[in-house]
């Protein structure tokens, strides 16, 4: 077993070591030899800020209503990117993406076969699907015609499902249609293949690449299914279209809030429920006045399921059902927040605050929800920029009592929030909204866009929060910056880029969090993607700064394979040489499932002629060596792990660890994460052999590393560890070349 005083001692910063940019600290002083150039030069007035990206992808979520599981919307996201028929799971792997033989103008992204099934689980069957069966085994490409918004995709991608199997459906996209006839384009042979089209492409589309793009399909043995909006295109192709007649609002309803329920007792039964009050209860569910009233004014598919997902999560019976409802449905909800910010309560014990005062204060309730009251309080600065009223009058913060702040927020929306005791060293109380009223928020935010104030006059109140706030502020008003994107997506991107333009940090960090918000809405990602590839590749530093901090804030969950290019370009900037972005950001691609494409991006990069590119792969290993394999391996290191699981090529993690213990900046603490894998080793055979092949084929051909071998054994290592038997054996490399 390792000798825990020397874990402590090998684990430990000693006094001798030199803080420095390894530690994600601010680089040398203006004037020195090493400073920034006047462009790139960055301020060293505050400490970073330590980011939980889980943490932030959960906030945001909250705000967004980001469902935790994939939706079955429509959506289509253009490159690389973690996407397919709805919004990306948060830190789970879906899909394969392949590509790179075809320059990078087709992309194929193979679901995975859990997911198909779960999304089969939940799917409320189509009238067309017989029909759109029929096609599928009668030919080689179909397109399915249907408004976007009505499940289309989804159907699309059950149809390739039962002809092919639930892990041979891919879905694909592409510049141009005439590109996936190109030899390289990835069409794979037995797998059902779909493809969204744009209404522009629709348009554009004419018979004879319908004619080519079948033969293709039938050459290669696959089928292609094209979806799109056909409309009055219909004439043009028939025999190969499928109109889509979707389900019936009820039906997916009843669907997904069963797949959602089942095997829970949802009735009075008894200890032996067999689930037969299940059926009861739907129909009980959806014969709600509210609910049946709802269902049947038509609302777009990812609106019921995200509706069964929240009945779900805690199912309501008789009054609270009602109450539930209220809560949720997006009229009644819309209603109840324009009855908050109307100020109709005429109650004098808000004393001095006006009802300018008080609709500001309600609205900072719902963009600063978990912050002190003191903070809420303070975002009043709203109403300066709105008129002569300017700031809050009347008592200082401190002084808000208990029957001011419930005057301030009035009834209806007192009923929706929580204060809590704050024990933080801020004091005072915190205003949350209570489980179940999260969707309020964005309803409020929502009616305050609409009709309240200028768009631009709330994004300058966030962006200023922003600048102003402390960090929790920063990160909640960075997300409401996201959020208004829906709503004006070209004012909230500019916005966002004069944040990402500050020289200070902790400002450029909460424009990435905002980013990520704008990145985890569907609607959006095609935009955001675009804007940040313009930004990594040819945006001043500050600008690429933000990217990187926005991969390492959550984005990476989302999009891997952006950011092993992105990150890649962002590395090469003397800026980031001071900064911990880029390794955070391959640390969150590594910790999301996507383990086996980091450490082979890591030896390219370990290779690259660049010093700043090989310096952040140096950091970048030294970091994931820290990480060990959960039990019941935790006494192996997680790389170690995974090369003899075979998710990674040893020759790639000897690569890595070469460049580590070779460069200046990440030697120190990469040898001693190294002896604290062979302090962790001894006496477990099956991880020392591997340690010893991983540092035979280090020293082998590399004299240099040799000799350091030999030194850190005998006056660092052997000191350290007298009793540790595996030392021996690292001896002998030091002294014949391996065979």
């Amino acid at each position: 077993m390792p000798h825990a005083d020397v874990e402590d001692e090998l684990t430990r910063d000693d006094g001798e070591r030199r803080v420095g940019p390894e530690d994600g600290l601010p680089g040398p002083p203006t004037g020195s030899a090493e400073a920034e150039g006047p462009d790139e030069q960055d301020l060293a007035d505050e400490p970073e800020e330590a980011v939980d990206a889980g943490q932030v992808l959960a906030r945001l979520a909250s705000l967004l209503g980001a469902p935790s599981l994939i939706d079955v919307g429509d959506v289509r996201v253009r490159g690389q990117n973690a996407t397919g028929p709805g919004a990306t799971a948060i830190g789970t792997v879906n899909i394969t993406t392949t590509g790179v033989g075809s320059g990078g103008r087709t992309w194929s992204e193979t679901l995975s076969g859990v997911w198909v099934r779960q999304l089969a689980d939940g799917y409320a069957p189509t009238p067309s699907d017989q029909q759109l069966d029929r096609h599928l085994k009668q030919r080689h490409l179909v397109c399915l015609s249907g408004p976007e918004g009505t499940g289309r995709q989804s159907a699309a991608c059950l149809a390739s499902a039962r002809r092919h199997g639930f892990d041979h459906v891919a879905v694909l996209d592409a510049e141009q249609l005439t590109d996936l006839l190109r030899p390289d384009a990835p069409l794979r042979a037995g797998y059902g293949h779909v493809l969204r089209l744009t209404d522009g492409v629709v348009g554009e589309l004419d018979g004879m690449t319908l004619v080519a793009l079948a033969a293709r399909a039938e050459t290669v043995g696959s089928t292609l299914l094209l979806v799109g909006d056909f409309g009055r295109r219909d004439h043009a192709f028939a025999g190969h279209l499928v109109p889509h007649r979707p389900a019936a609002p009820v039906e997916v309803f009843r669907a997904q809030l069963r797949r959602l329920l089942r095997g829970r007792c949802v009735g009075w039964c008894s200890d032996d429920c067999v689930g037969d009050c299940l059926d009861a209860y739907l129909d009980e569910c959806v014969a709600h006045p509210l609910l049946s009233a709802h269902l049947s004014g038509g609302p777009r598919v990812s609106e019921v399921v995200r509706l069964a997902e929240l009945i779900g999560q805690a199912p309501p019976r008789a009054a609270d059902f009602t109450e539930r409802l209220e809560r949720l449905l997006p009229r009644q909800l819309r209603e109840r927040a324009t009855r908050i910010l109307a100020v109709e309560d005429t109650s004098s014990a808000a004393g001095p605050w006006s009802a300018e005062h008080r609709r500001a204060f309600r609205l900072s309730c719902a963009v600063l929800a978990g912050q002190p009251v003191a903070e809420i309080h303070a975002a009043g600065r709203l109403l300066a920029a709105s008129g002569p009223i300017g700031e809050f009058p009347g008592p200082a913060p401190a002084s808000l009592t208990g029957g001011t702040v419930d005057a301030l927020l009035g009834p209806a929306l007192r009923q929706a929030v929580l204060l809590v005791d704050d024990d933080r060293p801020t004091g005072g109380r915190r205003l949350e909204f209570s489980a179940g009223n999260d969707q309020l928020r964005t309803s409020l935010l929502e009616v305050a866009w609409s009709d309240w104030w200028l768009p631009e006059q709330l994004l300058g109140w966030l962006a200023e929060l922003v600048r102003t706030g402390s960090p929790g502020v920063r990160e909640a008003a960075a997300g409401s910056i996201g959020w208004a994107a829906r709503h004006g997506v070209r004012a909230a991107l500019h916005t966002v880029d004069l944040l990402a333009r500050e020289r200070r940090a902790s400002v450029r960090q909460a424009a990435a969090v905002a980013l990520v918000a704008m990145a985890m809405q569907p609607q959006l990602r095609q935009r955001v993607r675009v804007e940040l590839d313009r930004w990594a590749a040819n945006g001043p530093a500050h600008l690429r700064d933000t990217v990187a901090r926005a991969y390492a804030s959550g984005l990476a969950r989302l999009w891997p394979d952006a950011a092993l290019v992105q990150l890649r370009q962002i590395a090469e900037a003397r800026m980031q040489r001071w900064h911990n972005s880029v390794v955070r950001g391959l640390v969150e691609v590594h910790a999301a499932g996507h383990e086996e494409r980091v450490l082979p991006a890591l030896a390219e990069w370990s290779t690259s002629p660049d010093p700043e590119v090989r310096l952040h792969a140096g950091r970048a290993l030294r970091v994931l060596a820290d990480r060990w394999a959960p039990a019941p391996r935790e006494h192996w290191p997680e790389l170690l792990d995974m090369v003899r699981g075979g998710t990674v090529p040893m020759t790639d993690l000897v690569t890595c660890w070469a460049a580590a213990l070779s460069l200046p900046g990440t030697a120190y603490r990469s040898w001693r994460t190294l002896g604290f894998w062979l302090n962790r080793a001894d006496r477990q055979p099956e991880v020392a052999a591997y340690c010893l092949e991983l540092l035979a084929r280090l020293v082998t051909g590399r004299e240099p590393l040799r000799r350091r071998l030999e030194h850190q054994l005998r006056h660092v290592w052997a000191p350290l560890m007298p009793r540790n038997t595996l030392l021996d054996d690292v001896r002998r490399l030091t002294t014949e070349e391996p065979r």
